[in-house]
């Protein structure tokens, strides 16, 4: 497999539009109007149209320039084959195939896809592809993507490279994280693998210095131990999390429907992720709550955790969650130092329960909070601090955000907020993660992110699971079949 610097697809400075149009509604307008703010320049591409927000539309491929870096393919499938092969011929290093219609939907468009493939074994052009969204680099303004995917929710950036083989699973995950805060470095949609894959896309974002987290969803792993191998290697620095779908009978038999390919053994498979330092995730919640702790927050020392709330309904529930055995990660409540308990006492009201979980209660001001956080970012014994953070109380203002944020940015322990505010409860969470705090509207996601921490310091230290639980790698390549596709 050929190893490509991907730099001209993720950072080009030239991109020609294949079918390009002035249509409402067509892909074709809407990629090339969302690359209207990048600052590349662009080449439309249609037999018919004269201009299109001011460029000047070439009639054929034939007739563009040589150096162009990125070519986007949006026409039908037949048509998209012709393109690709006449682009190769421009030598364009990079095409994205957004259009559909390939192996996905029977013989003929397998015909077409196999077709596609003998494009870089002949050309050196790679392509990405085809039915995919494509690549989205928010702090570039280079967005491929025609369907909402929150695009300007995200506009801010970020630390995660998120690649996905279904542009569904990523665009609506995304959306739905973007509600509450999420910083992406960088989207790609992986479509039907023709030629680019997860793992060119793993070396690539190793390398990075703008991606801090790497996150998948993947429905069958090509280049199984390849790919093991060298996300072990990189999880050393950047933190890699896997959805891995198809899971069960029913969804084994689902991915094969959907991309024509086989899908793995699933027992085996989590094994190995365990074994080679990649944290899995079991739905697109957990995948995107998982990248965006892992790309925000510094890891603990241990997994004692402090609870710290105005509400003490929410403590106990809090408590529940971290003593819970569920999923293997066992969280421990943290038994606070007495100079703790005795600063904390000091600087709240009388009534208040200044053990862990600690309860300000309904009572509690802005630099009750302050205190409590304070107190417990000096005490040994605790290691994550969850803050449950409320604006319902009349003493509690918005001031309290700068307040977290604050002792956030001093590094030194993981603190991870739990906020409910009715209808405005998304809005908090966004004012949050703008000011750099990580912030949940569930105990459970709150907890969970916890758990997240404490898994990825104990992969590190070699300590994810016992070695004679796992596993051996030749196992993975006794079912190549189901994971390799050479």
């Amino acid at each position: 497999m050929n190893i490509t610097d991907l730099s001209r697809l993720m950072n080009p400075r030239s991109i020609a539009v294949i079918g390009a149009s002035n249509r409402d509604g067509s892909p074709g307008k809407i990629i090339f109007h969302g690359l209207a703010s990048s600052l590349c320049r662009l080449y439309p591409v249609h037999p018919v149209e004269k201009e299109i927000l001011g460029h000047p539309v070439l009639s054929s491929v034939d007739f563009l320039p040589q150096d162009i870096d990125l070519a986007v393919i949006t026409v039908n499938a037949r048509e998209a084959v012709k393109s690709a092969l006449a682009c190769a011929s421009k030598s364009i290093p990079f095409i994205i195939i957004v259009s559909s219609g390939f192996g996905e939907t029977g013989p003929e468009g397998k015909a077409l896809e196999t077709r596609l493939r003998e494009i870089p074994k002949q050309f050196q052009t790679r392509i990405l592809g085809p039915n995919s969204l494509g690549i989205f680099v928010p702090a570039d303004h280079l967005d491929t993507i025609f369907v909402e995917h929150g695009d300007k929710a995200l506009a801010n950036g970020g630390g995660v490279a998120f690649i996905t083989q279904s542009g569904s699973v990523g665009v609506e995950a995304l959306g739905l994280a973007s509600n509450t805060g999420f910083g992406m470095r960088a989207f790609v949609g992986l479509g039907n693998k023709c030629d680019l894959d997860e793992l060119d896309f793993l070396r690539y974002f190793s390398t990075d210095p703008g991606t801090s987290c790497l996150a998948f969803y993947l429905e069958n792993i090509e280049h199984g131990m390849v790919f093991l191998r060298e996300a072990k290697a990189i999880a050393k620095t950047k933190p890699v999390v896997i959805l891995k779908a198809g899971r069960t009978p029913g969804g084994i038999r689902a991915v094969t429907s959907h991309t024509g390919r086989m899908a793995g053994t699933d027992n085996i498979l989590n094994g190995l992720f365990k074994q080679y330092g990649i944290l899995r995730a079991m739905d697109d919640e957990e995948l995107c709550d998982a990248a965006k702790t892992f790309s925000m927050l510094p890891l603990p020392d241990g997994n004692r955790v402090a609870v710290v709330t105005p509400a003490g309904g929410f403590g106990v529930v809090c408590v529940d969650y971290i003593e819970s055995r569920h999923r293997g990660i066992d969280l421990t409540l943290a038994e606070l130092h007495p100079r703790t308990v005795d600063r904390i006492r000091r600087e709240t009201l009388p009534f208040a329960s200044c053990n862990n979980p600690i309860d300000l209660t309904a009572g509690a001001d802005d630099a009750m909070f302050g205190c409590a956080l304070d107190a417990l970012l000096e005490d040994s014994g605790v290691d994550i601090i969850i803050c449950t953070a409320f604006f319902a109380p009349p003493a509690v203002s918005d001031r309290l955000i700068d307040k977290i944020a604050a002792r956030v940015r001093m590094g030194r322990k993981p603190i991870i907020v739990f906020t409910q505010y009715g209808p405005f409860t998304d809005l908090y969470l966004r004012r949050m993660h703008n000011a750099g705090v990580v912030g949940f509207p569930s105990i459970s996601r709150t907890v969970r992110a916890a758990r997240f921490l404490v898994e990825r310091r104990r992969s590190l230290a070699g300590s994810a699971v016992p070695a004679d639980n796992l596993p051996i790698s030749n196992d993975l390549e006794s079912h190549r079949s189901n994971y390799d596709t050479h």
